[in-house]
């Protein structure tokens, strides 16, 4: 089925099942290709996105759509069924899967442009040894993340499994930093170190191998340095500044709902499950029909605020699985079904990603990522 016929039966079942939605997800597709524009122009490097994981929870198949026109080396996605997805939707951009395939799959894959991350010595050792159709992988190497990848003590042997199956067609050389967020760190000096030494082994071994990358996101700050010629590009693409490379990002998702009741809360009555905040004073509090279900963590419960009519709102009490109460007092003429701004893409606003993740005690990865899947994404 071709992309329009496909285009056109979903603009059919969508007008036939229409409806109005309590929650949307804009993506901004100029902050996603200014994103991407301003790491293409920091470093030497072509620059590879990440849609792993959902695209960072902005929506796989949305984010690949915005950069089908760019030109980039490969999309990196975590597994084969997130490849199969874009395959799917008509994206033809080569793809590399970076975390582990079952050698089942590696065997019977018939998806074209696709490469496969080789993550162990053991699974290399297997692959070498049954592998009988051509393969594209690029070999992750552990300079001292210690989760995957082959050890340094195991590169030798590495190589000659490689060469043992002349169905395995080396494409690519990786690794991936432990601590680049961290500004000198000595961590990352020592990876970088040992990275540049193995590279130039493989550069040596195998001159024919296409793709060296070191860097994700925070690890750019390091691109001069590294024996590299591919950027991957994860949080960054999104507008989310993670590290300390000094570039105006442009936060690209924001999250909507509404009003949907309203009602005066007196002196000392309470709010939400366990009774955890009491009125010090007369309110006007709202509820929204999103809660920890839909991505407002509950670790913002008593301490967090969404925005309506760009006004902060605390949220009152505990966040619940699909409801949270918001203090509405300081917004003027409040009525049903008003907007509120959940995420805001206002980096500064205290429901922007980052915000809520320095409240919640936790990082801006797991905000992103625990945004449901099924919540419409819409392109703008």
């Amino acid at each position: 089925m071709n992309l329009g016929l496909r285009t056109f039966l979903r603009f059919l079942r969508r007008k036939r099942f229409a409806y109005e939605p309590l929650i949307t997800i804009t993506i901004d597709s100029k902050a996603i290709l200014h994103n991407l524009r301003a790491f293409q122009t920091m470093t030497k490097n072509t620059v590879a996105p990440v849609l792993k994981s959902n695209a960072y929870g902005h929506g796989l198949v949305q984010i690949a759509e915005i950069l089908r026109s760019e030109t980039v080396p490969f999309l990196c996605v975590d597994s084969y069924f997130e490849a199969l997805i874009l395959r799917n939707e008509e994206i033809t951009a080569p793809i590399l899967i970076i975390g582990y395939t079952p050698q089942k799959t590696l065997e019977s894959s018939k998806l074209k442009e696709l490469s496969f991350a080789i993550i162990s010595l053991d699974e290399l050792r297997r692959a070498s040894q049954q592998l009988r159709r051509d393969t594209k992988i690029h070999l992750k190497i552990d300079t001292g993340m210690h989760r995957h990848g082959i050890m340094a003590e195991e590169i030798p042997e590495a190589i000659k499994l490689v060469r043992a199956n002349s169905r395995l067609k080396l494409d690519g050389v990786y690794t991936h930093f432990a601590d680049a967020d961290t500004r000198d760190s000595a961590h990352a000096k020592k990876q970088i170190e040992n990275w540049n030494a193995i590279a130039a082994k493989f550069r040596s071994e195998f001159p024919a191998v296409r793709y060296f990358h070191a860097a994700a996101t925070s690890g750019s700050v390091y691109a001069s340095s590294l024996d590299a010629n591919v950027l991957r590009l994860g949080i960054g693409l999104y507008g989310i500044n993670s590290g300390f490379a000094d570039l105006e990002l442009q936060p690209a998702l924001e999250m909507k709902t509404r009003i949907t009741s309203l009602r005066t809360i007196k002196t000392g009555e309470s709010i939400g499950y366990n009774a955890t905040f009491t009125a010090t004073k007369d309110i006007v509090a709202a509820t929204i029909p999103a809660g920890y279900y839909e991505g407002i963590d509950r670790r913002l419960s008593g301490k967090g605020a969404l925005t309506i009519k760009g006004i902060p709102c605390p949220i009152l009490g505990r966040v619940s699985m699909n409801i949270t109460s918001i203090d509405v007092t300081r917004v003027p003429n409040t009525s049903l079904e008003n907007e509120v701004i959940v995420i805001s893409s206002e980096a500064k606003a205290p429901n922007s990603v980052e915000s809520m993740a320095k409240t919640s005690g936790t990082i801006p990865y797991e905000i992103l990522v625990h945004i449901p899947a099924q919540i419409r994404r819409i392109v703008v």
